[in-house]
């Protein structure tokens, strides 16, 4: 393998413009991109991005610079706008194949360094000035092409289960709206069935009290489940453990995160970590007798919950979000509890089917890293 210098292997596209009305549907901002595929899949603004965003070109490869420890990448759909918190990388095809270029840059060997350099906070962030002088090895063009070749096709295979797991989710939506969207459920506000609390705030001071346990944030709660690869403590008080404590069974509720497809996303908590809270970015909502979380979780994720959802959060300078009281207002069909369980009992019969095409897709996505890091010389990390 030879080595190369960063802006010997990319080009940094930093050319920008103004966004105007029309850009909006051609807009991919951070919260487009999704870890651990190249596919972009979601693009669009409510509103006309603000300030000045990058110009990019179909096949061009969008880096996540900002908090670079999501390892965001993915390949510019069409010509249009990214979010001026990223990269517009190219290849410069005398040193890499372009075919091979997007794998490298969301290998663990690229994505490490850039977490490594990044400065910042709160969020940190990898500078150009930074990576442009970090050096790389690469195999041969033509083992480049090579293993482009085969990255392809797993990444096609990636995307058929990924089709796999979003048909299992239409189901259940299917089967939701065939057995609730009629007349005649009675109309509840959220705060008649359930206790919802907001969460604790992080500052400073809780570094040095003694009672420290692990906390639910923002980043831990994906739609509809859990992400539990790196949780946090906290410091609190007893009394404040007594009130944002979770228990088995409670609905967490992102209060918002800048996007309208963030913001009301939820999950519900079975008492993985025990004891542990939660962070005061999210809502958590513990039902009472009349209704079941996973009922509750699927309105939500509904047209008409999220209809209301964003109804209900406070759009400031295009951060939208919500606030408990918004949440304990929420309007819910209560239907039967019976009906509720038959619905649970199908929903979780399609989770089983889930979790195997989830299980296949991750040994693919294993099989795959393996083969990126022993090439580019991670040997099997």
């Amino acid at each position: 393998m030879t080595r190369y210098r960063f802006d010997q292997i990319a080009e940094n596209s930093t050319a920008k413009k103004k966004p105007e009305d029309s850009d909006r549907e051609r807009y991919v901002g951070l919260e487009h991109l999704d870890p651990g595929t190249l596919e972009v899949t979601r693009w669009g603004a409510e509103v006309t991005p603000k300030g000045g965003k990058l110009l990019m070109e179909r096949g061009d490869v969008l880096f996540g610079r900002r908090r670079a420890y999501q390892k965001k990448v993915g390949i510019a759909p069409f010509d249009g706008i990214f979010s001026a918190h990223g990269m517009v990388l190219r290849p410069r095809t005398d040193v890499v194949d372009p075919d091979f270029f997007p794998f490298f840059i969301s290998s663990d060997v690229f994505l490490d360094e850039a977490i490594r350099v990044s400065v910042g906070s709160l969020s940190p962030t990898a500078n150009w000035k930074d990576l442009r002088v970090l050096e790389f090895s690469l195999p041969t063009l033509d083992k480049q092409r090579e293993l482009a070749g085969i990255l392809s096709e797993a990444e096609q295979l990636k995307g058929c289960y990924r089709g796999l797991l979003a048909t299992c989710d239409d189901i259940v939506k299917s089967q939701f709206v065939e057995m609730f969207d009629k007349p005649g459920i009675p109309i509840k506000h959220l705060e008649d069935i359930a206790d919802i609390q907001g969460g604790i705030t992080k500052n400073k001071k809780r570094e040095a009290m003694k009672l420290q346990l692990p906390y639910l944030r923002v980043a831990n709660i994906l739609p509809n489940e859990l992400d539990l690869t790196e949780v946090k403590t906290i410091g609190l008080t007893e009394q404040e453990y007594e009130a944002v404590r979770l228990i088995s069974g409670d609905l967490l509720i992102v209060e918002g995160n800048g996007s309208d497809t963030q913001i009301g996303r939820s999950a519900i908590w079975n008492g993985q970590i025990d004891p542990c809270v939660h962070q005061n970015h999210l809502i958590r909502v513990r039902l009472r007798d009349e209704a079941l979380p996973l009922y509750v979780q699927t309105f939500l994720s509904s047209s008409e919950g999220r209809r209301q959802i964003m109804a209900k959060a406070v759009n400031t300078s295009g951060l939208h979000t919500l606030s408990t009281r918004k949440i304990r207002s929420i309007e819910i069909p209560v239907p039967p509890f019976s009906l509720q369980r038959e619905f649970a009992d199908f929903a979780t019969s399609i989770d089983k089917s889930k979790f195997a095409v989830q299980k296949a897709l991750d040994e693919l996505n294993a099989t795959t890293k393996k083969i990126l890091n022993q090439e580019l010389g991670l040997g099997n990390v």
